[in-house]
């Protein structure tokens, strides 16, 4: 019995050592950052740190090894073992991406050997970088974070077996992967470093960070740090001061963790400390330029995309809004041809070509701005839409408004498409500026044969928007002021009345307010017309009677002028009388004229006509007058009356006085005017 008491405290003894050899992980510190991580960040990616590394040696020494050697039932004592490596391992928790089974693979093995005083050292620099274990690994096939298990062993000769069971496990695992990838076949490469290493029993650092995508532009946080101190049971109480670093992490917009920063942070110098740092990554797409959209580039990215999806890079949101984006991309292409085909038609100067070509780009142009309004109303409260995809649509709409931009029918064919997209959505009938510029944009397509918009969707809708604004701006802008117009007595005082109205016509782009507000003016102006002709038709039967009396004076005076340069100087005429003359001439001409004009019947002449012949009328009365007293003023003469002779009686001569001869003619009497005058005849002598 007491032999059974013995052994039985030996084991208790033997395995109490054996506790004692293991180090302790111990996590002392675990914290997130503050940033609202949403879906779209769907990567993590894990670093760890190795700080203090100088004091393994340290750590190691205070594994008690110093148990008495057994006898009897044990063979060999645990003093007979002798350390010979530090083995730390990651063990990789809730990880599905390389299989079922956790992942666990080394990090770190370091060769122990003693010193002088023989004692346990081992080697390990206090510089060592950090080792990014994994890189983006989809966060569908992890948890929220990535825990990693770390374990630290202190491997004896008797233990040697535990690494390379360890790598024997995990090659099993990996084996059982249907369609290994480039990040498993990396890892398989580091196991083998590892079991190269071991058999050279050299120093080993995990050397192969585990990279899912390769030469991605991810766009990397900070999400969460744990902190584990390593210890034994031997060791002293851990005093880590945690406080600096999680004010750091707390207030820091978007922290960034360095080793430098940590170990400033922490002060921390007694046993050694490994620190895991987990990232979030935000999923980026492949950007592309609108140069770059044609079909070839798009069935790459296709089939990218599927490879991606199928080999579990991208989740099950990433793929459909990716095929939906390709979607995109393919009209986008469409579009760029149909502006090509409008280019060459362009150039070639075909008229009913160009136009259809224009069909063509405004079909294509509003399948784009219509597919992307789907979209975005499908994903509106998406967050990686929002957040990842969103961008890349308003680009690709950027690089097609800017191809728009070429002349001047891309232009206003793309506020058209802009404004019928627009309209479709919500048309607001509330202001009427607002809906003046939309009917403006629309009007463009007056280019277009109306059979031809008729014929479209796009035309008939462009027709239908129309004929609505229309009708708003109508009842809105001019049925009052043209009902007010028809209202308005046609008279002088009001002359001003239409030109309000005629202004809006005139500066209206909508057809059928311009054709009613000009008809309604047309109509006031033809009343004012009417009451114009009725004044000058009454001022016409003024001029025709002042005509009639003084034509009869005019005739009178030029008969009278006529007779005195016919009494004074016959047919031969001096030249002021000549000139003079020439004067009259124009004075029986206006005369004539002034007779036929005033006979002509203007009952149903045009107001214009009357006006003109009332002025011609006024012209002639003074072009007469005006010549009638230049030849008075030159010749009053000529417009003096001609004296009427009285017939003269016969005188009784006296008897013949003696001596005077009774056959002579006096000759003082006077010969009458007119008369001509002769030497007396003297009788001949029988």
């Amino acid at each position: 019995m007491k032999k059974l008491l013995v052994a039985a405290l030996l084991i208790f003894a033997a395995s109490s050592g054996y506790a004692q050899r293991d180090i302790i992980t111990k996590l002392c510190f675990a914290d997130s950052v503050k940033y609202p991580f949403s879906s779209e960040w769907q990567y993590l990616s894990t670093d760890i740190y190795l700080l203090n590394g100088d004091r393994f040696s340290k750590l190691i020494n205070e594994i008690n090894f110093e148990n008495p050697k057994s006898k009897g039932w044990f063979k060999r004592g645990i003093d007979e073992e002798k350390l010979e490596y530090l083995f730390i391992t990651a063990q990789l928790k809730d990880v599905k991406f390389f299989g079922d089974k956790d992942i666990a693979y080394p990090i770190y093995n370091f060769q122990i050997n003693r010193d002088k005083d023989n004692k346990y050292q081992t080697f390990v620099s206090d510089k060592i970088d950090k080792i990014r274990i994994i890189d983006n690994l989809p966060l569908y096939s992890a948890s929220d974070k990535i825990d990693a298990d770390i374990k630290v062993r202190a491997i004896t000769t008797n233990q040697r077996d535990q690494m390379v069971s360890l790598v024997a496990t995990q090659l099993q695992n990996i084996s059982k992967i249907p369609t290994p990838t480039a990040a498993v076949f990396s890892l398989l490469r580091e196991f083998g470093n590892f079991l190269e290493a071991n058999s050279k029993r050299k120093e080993y650092r995990f050397s192969t960070t585990i990279r899912l995508f390769e030469q991605k532009n991810f766009d990397t946080r900070l999400h969460s740090i744990k902190i584990y101190a390593l210890n034994t049971e031997n060791s002293r109480p851990i005093l880590l001061n945690t406080e600096v670093l999680k004010a750091f992490i707390d207030t820091s917009a978007n922290p960034d963790i360095t080793r430098e920063s940590l170990v400033q942070m922490l002060g921390y110098k007694q046993y050694p400390l490994i620190v895991v740092a987990n990232y979030k990554s935000l999923y980026k797409m492949e950007q592309i330029r609108g140069d770059e959209v044609n079909q070839s580039n798009i069935d790459k990215r296709k089939l990218r995309i599927e490879n991606d999806f199928k080999s579990g890079l991208i989740n099950a949101e990433t793929y459909r809004q990716e095929k939906d984006f390709i979607s995109f991309l393919t009209v986008f292409a469409n579009l760029k041809n149909m502006m090509e085909v409008y280019s060459l038609n362009f150039r070639m100067g075909n008229p009913d070509a160009i136009t259809n070509g224009l069909i063509k780009v405004m079909q294509g142009y509003r399948q784009l701005l219509k597919l992307y309004d789907e979209v975005e109303y499908k994903y509106r409260t998406n967050s990686t839409f929002l957040a990842v995809f969103k961008s890349e649509y308003t680009s690709i709409l950027g690089f097609a408004s800017l191809y728009l931009e070429d002349d001047q029918n891309l232009k206003q064919t793309k506020s058209m498409v802009k404004t019928m997209v627009s309209l479709e959505k919500d048309m607001k009938l509330v202001d009427p500026y607002v809906c003046e510029n939309s009917l403006r944009s629309l009007r463009f397509s007056d280019i277009f044969k109306r059979s031809s918009l008729e014929q479209t969707l796009e035309g008939q809708i462009i027709l239908n928007q129309i004929a609505q604004l229309e009708k708003f701006l109508l009842d809105r802008n001019f049925t009052t002021d043209i009902a007010k117009l028809r209202k308005t007595n046609s008279l002088p005082q009001n002359i001003s009345a239409p030109e309000k109205l005629k202004e809006k016509a005139n500066n209206t782009v909508c057809v059928i307010c311009r054709e009613q507000a000009l008809a309604a003016v047309k109509d006031f102006y033809d009343g004012l017309n009417q009451y114009y002709k009725t004044v000058a038709l009454r001022k016409r039967d003024s001029l025709a009677l002042v005509v009639e009396n003084k034509l009869y004076g005019y005739i009178e005076k030029v008969e009278l002028i006529e007779k005195n340069v016919k009494q004074q100087y016959g047919d031969s005429l001096p030249a002021s009388v000549s000139f003079l003359h020439t004067k009259l001439l124009e004075v029986k001409r206006d005369m004539g004229n002034l007779s036929d004009f005033a006979k002509v019947n203007v009952a149903e002449k045009s107001l214009d006509v009357i006006n003109e012949l009332n002025s011609k009328l006024q012209i002639y009365i003074v072009a007469i007058e005006e010549n009638l007293q230049y030849i008075s003023e030159k010749r009053p003469d000529f417009l003096k009356p001609i004296p009427i002779n009285e017939p003269k009686q016969e005188k009784v001569a006296d008897p013949p006085v003696s001596g005077e001869k009774t056959n002579e003619v006096s000759a003082s009497v006077a010969p009458s005017e007119g008369a001509t005058v002769t030497q007396p005849v003297k009788n001949e002598q029988p």
